[in-house]
């Protein structure tokens, strides 16, 4: 997956999506930071928040995922990962949550993405789905996602602009905004996607996780912007080197979804979109 357009036109998305982005991490940075400390804050926000994928979904979601923070081995081979995990059979279904300091204020967010991979496995429409959820409740005021779900939406935006200017050769104007941040804890992943993704090179495609965790759902956002839409989506198939088991990975989970029909379904996005402001 290349990005596309001439080298202008690729510097100023670059250019664009950092400015939106700069704008989020100040106002999540506005907000004091609550935080889920424990297995108990997890099961009591998933039970809060269940209903409301449900509701944006319009499906049911039926029995609850056990839902707890990585320990021991499991979170120092993990890292920075999240993951829902099932058999098919709803007494299967997981969801661990990665422990580390420097995701625990983003928690919030995450786990209402992994409780939305109840209805996909697909990482982009679940990356959206999370989004949504988190958004309506920072807009409704709620502190946890005031602060976590702008953090969030401007780590998608960053890591759609990272790989756009790799593709374009203008690596600078990410360095200039990393370093005016440095020490931001907001940017751990971040950095630490762009020493993967610089390291690349322009001649590479974009690996995975940059392709479905924020140059795909960033552009589906982006359309529905532009065409003053309320829903964002279908979104076309993710094209990525096969080169890790995390992307073969995806590549297999994506293809059960496309097979079975789920990757053709839209995401309502007003209260993402709502959130993200208007364009510079």
């Amino acid at each position: 997956m290349r990005a596309s357009g001439p080298p202008g036109d690729l510097l100023a998305r670059v250019r664009a999506r950092l400015a939106r982005a700069e704008g989020l991490l100040a106002r999540s940075a506005a907000v004091a930071p609550p935080t889920l400390d424990d297995d108990a804050a997890l099961l009591r926000e998933a039970r809060r928040l269940a209903p409301r994928v449900e509701a944006l979904v319009g499906r049911p979601y039926g029995r609850l995922p056990q839902v707890r923070y990585r320990r021991g081995l499991g979170a120092r081979i993990a890292g920075p990962w999240s993951q829902y995990l099932t058999l098919g059979h709803p007494r299967t279904r997981r969801v661990r949550l990665t422990p580390l300091p420097t995701s625990r204020a983003a928690i919030p967010t995450i786990l209402a993405h992994e409780l939305a991979h109840r209805y996909s496995f697909d990482e982009s429409l679940t990356t959206l789905r999370g989004l949504e959820v988190s958004a309506r409740l920072a807009l409704d005021g709620d502190p946890l996602h005031a602060h976590a779900a702008p953090r969030e939406l401007a780590r998608l935006l960053l890591g759609a602009a990272m790989a756009e200017a790799v593709a374009a050769g203008e690596q600078a104007e990410v360095e200039r905004f990393l370093t005016g941040r440095g020490g931001d804890p907001a940017l751990a992943r971040v950095r630490a996607a762009w020493g993967r993704l610089a390291g690349r090179g322009s001649r590479r495609r974009i690996d995975c996780v940059s392709a479905v965790y924020s140059v795909l759902p960033c552009a589906a956002l982006e359309a529905a912007e532009a065409s003053c839409g309320a829903a964002a989506g279908p979104i076309p198939h993710p094209r990525f080197p096969i080169d890790s088991l995390q992307a073969l990975a995806v590549a297999a989970y994506t293809g059960a979804d496309a097979l079975a029909g789920r990757r053709g379904d839209s995401v309502t996005v007003e209260a993402t979109l709502a959130l993200l402001g208007p364009r510079e």
